[in-house]
């Protein structure tokens, strides 16, 4: 029995895309362990710089957010409602969500850690 496009989608989403032997690894979210991909931002030489925000520890305070990592991680895995500028702990960071897309059954999160 041959799959149709979505089937075919959504086994790749589970075989290849998330296999951890491919492009996929285990990192801890919130004390949850996940099957993610994960792309760390400032090892592919994508520095970027979003801006001059008010720091939440000390209002007086200037911070730059910088773009830290891009997390894909699968609809069905994810527990809890994502929303920008939410706090979040991936593998010991602190990191906050500075964006948030669902695409085709995959979440993408632009994470960001605050270089005052």
């Amino acid at each position: 029995m041959e799959m149709n496009f979505k089937e075919a989608y959504q086994d790749d989403l589970a075989n290849l895309f998330f296999d951890e032997e491919e492009l996929a690894s285990r990192h801890n979210i919130d004390g949850v362990e996940y099957t993610i991909i994960l792309m760390d931002m400032e090892n592919q030489g994508a520095r970027k710089y979003y801006g001059r925000a008010k720091s939440t520890f000390n209002q007086k305070e200037t911070a730059i957010n910088l773009v830290k990592y891009i997390v894909y991680i699968r609809e069905c895995d994810v527990k809890r409602k994502l929303t920008t500028n939410a706090l979040i702990n991936l593998d010991g960071k602190k990191c906050f969500i500075q964006d948030v897309r669902l695409q085709e059954g995959i979440y993408i999160l632009t994470l960001g850690i605050y270089a005052v």
